[in-house]
């Protein structure tokens, strides 16, 4: 591949020589992490990587229910609310993701070492624990693929580990259209055992029409200090979704007569879904020396799905996934240098029972047994030749394998399955050209597995028309692709400024072909090219006021023409910009109070790009207050609203829709006012 990238080594120029106002006697938070599988200082790291700490969440003043309420912050991530808990939340990261049509896929997911993306790809977030999470790390770029198949980005959520002492939690929040969550978190531990137990029930009327909602979660982790080099963390989780009505997208027409209502058919079938999941898993850790140590992560869950479409399809999965990653870390030196090592394997292994009705018919007309594996050997290594210059290098071998089992035989055998694999490699050199600037260059390789779901129809033309058949397609390929970022990390007093650009060319993209009656066909686009600016910025002004932005400009095209896709039309559900600012006013520990900004450019709805959803921006408004009381007692107090001008825009679109209903409104001003009474016992 080449790469058209004079623009982006241009631009580097000019941001080399960013060098904001420096202001004194202030300074911002300092973090540590972990995603690119050694603990390091961000700016040491030559990668665009970002860590959201619990502070941040619980003065967010949200719901803690959706990752968008607070990751918006962070440049080259999009999440858009789709106002819809039938339907995952839309991420993507510099634009990978984007085309989802059901759950998250194009980007590796991790709740506590416990993968929430399957061997195929295909991710889910429901079961995520906000209300007790102690940090979230989104890596973008080249090192994305240390994590294998599908990750054009990663996001990590670590929950909170136990402390000394006994703490209790109770909160309870509510919201327009009748939105309400209740919660409680316990913690209780010593020197040596520990355990945090959190649970919540979450409740909406939802804004449109037929999208009423209920999500009920439960996450505990319990951590032994088993020896002074030797710890046990066992994570349980348990998300129920009893009740979540899906309103489906609407049309343009649809859109403009009135923007709360359902789309076609969707109430007239009770278009709906319910989940159910548990799932466990340990990392047990051992030191062996002050320099090796060993890490290893098995795990074990069961998803169940049931989903009713507007075409009256009845969609029953069964999914049962466990899996393993052990890893052995090293430091040593070479020519009196530090040199780091990780090598480690990665197993997993889905299994899915499929079945497929129409209406209230308990017959099924479709019945699979599905499967999805993996097998990832990894290597990683850093080196510093100086204290100024340093690099980090990955190699993983990455074995896929996808099958499905059809047991419905009278319309033909669909059974099929495919193999993939591929060598992966990642590098990059941070160079310190001042002791508050430094310097970095990555390059790296990536490949995206087809899912079972977008493997799950075949397009043929029969005599009338082009139809979808429940056949595995096993034309599609993998998507391959190569990365390549430059960047710029600067701390100057109270200011931080991190500074990317990018540019990714993909073979094989895989795009939706066909959609129809809920049923999706997919293919391999050729290839497509993504380029972009990231700007991440942080400024204290003084003790009491701080300012943030998160600027994003990305361009996503595609390089060939493939059936009706047209060579420079532009990949939809990738807005070209966005931002998000926030003025945040913190005259004490105890008191924060901010103004948010968010834009987002226009979203093209399709390949053809002749529809597409405006660009919007809304202003948002944030409080929190901490009322500490004698005997231990705290009450935090906090209120929001969002879309403060009460704006009407869409906020996210599905793509190419096969009868045009690409649109999901999202919410005109919404309020939020929320509780939370804590108490400790030491």
């Amino acid at each position: 591949m080449k790469y058209r990238s004079s623009t982006l080594f241009s631009a580097l120029a000019v941001l080399g020589f960013v060098t904001p106002a420096v202001a004194q006697n202030s300074s911002l938070d300092e973090f540590v992490v972990s995603a690119t599988r050694e603990a390091r200082d961000p700016f040491e790291v030559p990668a665009s990587v970002d860590k959201i700490n619990q502070n941040t969440l619980e003065k967010a003043a949200s719901f803690q229910v959706n990752l968008s309420e607070t990751l918006a912050r962070v440049p080259g991530l999009v999440i858009n609310n789709r106002n819809n808990f039938a339907q995952d939340l839309q991420i993507s990261i510099r634009g990978f993701g984007a085309r989802a049509t059901s759950g998250v896929r194009g980007v590796r997911l991790f709740s506590d070492g416990i993968p929430a993306t399957m061997p195929d790809g295909s991710g889910q977030i429901s079961h995520f624990s906000l209300s007790s999470t102690e940090s979230i790390e989104v890596l973008r770029g080249p090192f994305s693929s240390l994590y294998g198949n599908s990750s054009g980005g990663v996001i990590l959520l670590t929950t909170e580990n136990p402390r000394p002492g006994t703490e209790l939690e109770v909160n309870q929040v509510f919201g327009t259209d009748s939105t309400r969550r209740s919660g409680i978190k316990l913690n209780k531990g010593n020197e040596n055992l520990g355990i945090v137990i959190d649970a919540s029930t979450f409740r909406t009327d939802g804004y449109r029409d037929h999208s009423k909602a209920r999500r009920d979660n439960f996450n505990s982790k319990m951590v032994w200090n088993l020896s002074s080099d030797t710890r046990l963390s066992w994570v349980v989780n348990y998300v129920d979704i009893p009740l979540a009505q899906d309103p489906a997208g609407l049309t343009a027409v649809q859109l403009a007569s009135n923007r709360r209502q359902a789309g076609t058919n969707a109430v007239a079938n009770n278009t709906n879904k319910t989940v159910e999941q548990s799932q466990t898993g340990i990392v047990f850790e051992h030191q062996f020396t002050p320099e090796t140590s060993v890490t290893f992560s098995p795990y074990y869950g069961d998803r169940k799905i049931r989903q009713v479409l507007a075409s009256t399809a009845v969609i029953d999965l069964k999914n049962e996934y466990s899996g393993a990653d052990l890893r052995f870390a090293h430091q040593t030196s070479l020519f009196e240098k530090p040199l780091f090592f990780n090598a480690g394997l990665t197993v997993g292994e889905l299994e899915q029972a499929r079945l497929g009705f129409f209406g209230a018919s308990t017959t099924p007309n479709r019945d699979e047994a599905n499967t999805a594996s993996q097998f990832d050997q990894y290597l990683q290594a850093e080196y510093f030749f100086t204290d100024k210059f340093s690099v980090l290098a990955g190699l993983r071998n990455s074995s896929i394998e996808i099958e499905a089992n059809d047991q419905f035989l009278s319309n033909g055998d669909g059974s099929g399955s495919k193999k993939y694999d591929e060598v992966t490699s990642n590098i990059g050199f941070t160079y310190r050209l001042q002791p508050n600037i430094n310097t970095y260059i990555s390059y790296g390789e990536g490949f995206e597995t087809p899912t079972l779901l977008e493997t799950a129809y075949l397009s043929v033309v029969d005599v009338n028309n082009n139809a979808l058949s429940p056949n595995f397609n096993a034309q599609l390929e993998a998507a391959k692709s190569e990365q390549l970022e430059v960047g710029v990390k600067a701390k100057f007093g109270a200011t931080k400024v991190n500074a990317a650009l990018y540019t990714v060319n993909t073979n094989n993209e895989i795009v939706v072909l066909q959609a129809i009656g809920g049923a999706t066909a997919f293919q391999n686009a050729g290839s497509t090219r993504r380029e972009g600016a990231e700007l991440a910025l942080q400024h204290a002004f003084n003790k009491e006021w701080q300012a943030n932005a998160a600027v994003n400009f990305i361009r996503a095209t595609y390089d060939t023409s493939v059936n009706s896709i047209q060579a420079g039309n532009s990949l939809p559900s990738i807005p070209k910009k966005t931002f998000f600012g926030e003025l945040v006013y913190k005259p004490s520990s105890l008191y924060e109070a901010a103004t948010e900004l968010r834009y987002v450019d226009k979203l093209f709805a399709n390949d053809a790009n002749d529809a597409f959803a405006p660009s919007y921006s809304v202003v948002n408004l944030r409080a929190s207050k901490d009322w500490p009381l004698e005997g231990g007692w705290n009450v935090r107090t906090y209120a929001r609203i969002d879309n403060v001008f009460d704006k009407k825009y869409v906020g996210s679109v599905i793509v190419n829709q096969g009868v045009g209903q690409f649109f999901e409104p999202a919410s005109e001003r919404q309020f939020l006012l929320g509780i939370t009474l804590g108490m400790k016992w030491r």
